[in-house]
């Protein structure tokens, strides 16, 4: 069977997990869940999950297909045709559902009548997800997965995250700075450093960046992570940025020294960008600052390599917090930071 990547089991499972979830959260009955069981690795014997509804208590099976593509190949579309039907017809379920996150077609929605299957989009699962403001949360978090171009699904995502717990919190920024307040620096406090700057960026980069990696560990052993994140950008500075660096993904790496960071730093963290593997842009969160040489290694790796690397100190990133607690543009602060460094004459 085909070996699918760790994430990509991961976005599988989870889409199959979250429409369960919504259909559990109209009334249904679980009666079998087969997509817990559904790795790549062999033929799948069950339906992703099978419930029941009272009053009529008849039975349906669902199958839900996570796509990239807009559209569905008609041969793999009349292949998950076949698939459903056979749960259908070996369970003798009164009613199948096939949940798409591609557009289907006039013919494939035809077809899929001629059949007896109820054919879903997006579009229908949109409103019961509303009801429950995890679940939208957790739908718009799956759509941006899909929407390569910056506007597949974008109205969509926007009506999702407008009746989220996120778009409802205030004051998250200040909440993240008492926090940075309690860390020490250096390596007893590094751990810490690196989760509350990883909940900070991504409450400051949520429509920007998408499939925040595991952590990679440096060559020289510290507990310095390179996260590298996915550019999904919506602000037309991260377009600007994804565009003029042709970059899809970006790293970010978190120094809690006490000293202020220098050459050696950008040095380091320049390891991680690949350029002719799309990955020219990386952000580095230094506690303590940055000292003068690190702008000469910030443009000797912008003109000899192609690598833009943008430098946040901790003040930085708090008075980035702060105005997005008050409602201010903060983007600007990476435009001005990147055209510094291009503009630069040594360039």
């Amino acid at each position: 069977m085909l070996e699918r990547s760790p994430r990509h089991r991961e976005i599988q499972m989870n889409f199959r997990s979250l429409a369960e979830k919504i259909f559990a959260r109209e009334g249904a009955i679980m009666v079998e869940t087969g997509w817990k069981t559904k790795n790549g690795k062999a033929a799948p014997t069950a339906p992703d999950f099978a419930f029941k509804r009272p009053p009529e208590n008849e039975l349906t099976v669902v199958e839900a297909k996570f796509l990239r593509s807009r559209r569905m190949e008609d041969g793999l579309f009349r292949n998950a045709l076949e698939e459903i039907k056979r749960y259908r017809d070996s369970r003798k379920a009164k009613h199948a559902v096939l949940i798409l996150t591609s557009e289907a077609s006039d013919m494939q929605m035809q077809e899929a009548e001629r059949q007896g299957i109820s054919l879903w989009g997006i579009q229908q699962l949109v409103p019961m997800a509303l009801k429950t403001p995890t679940l939208a949360e957790a739908l718009a978090d799956l759509l941006r997965e899909v929407s390569y171009d910056g506007d597949h699904f974008l109205d969509t995502m926007q009506l999702l995250e407008a009746n989220t717990t996120r778009s409802k919190a205030r004051g998250e920024g200040a909440k993240l700075i008492a926090e940075f307040e309690q860390i020490k620096p250096g390596r007893e406090g590094q751990r810490r450093f690196e989760q509350v700057g990883e909940k900070a960026l991504r409450l400051l980069l949520a429509e920007q960046v998408q499939r925040w990696s595991v952590p990679v560990i440096t060559e020289d052993g510290m507990s310095r992570p390179a996260l590298v994140v996915r550019l999904m950008p919506r602000h037309d500075v991260w377009l600007q940025l994804a565009s003029d660096f042709s970059s899809r993904y970006m790293t970010i790496s978190f120094l809690n020294d006490g000293d202020s960071a220098g050459y050696a730093e950008i040095q380091t963290a320049a390891r991680h960008l690949y350029p002719k593997a799309n990955r020219s842009l990386g952000l580095v969160l230094a506690r303590s600052g940055w000292e003068g040489a690190w702008r000469r290694g910030a443009i000797e790796q912008l003109r000899d390599h192609g690598k833009l690397l943008l430098t946040l100190g901790l003040q930085d990133l708090k008075d980035l917090l702060i105005a997005r607690d008050c409602g201010d543009e903060y983007h600007d602060f990476f435009h001005e930071r990147a055209n510094d460094l291009m503009a630069d004459n040594l360039v």
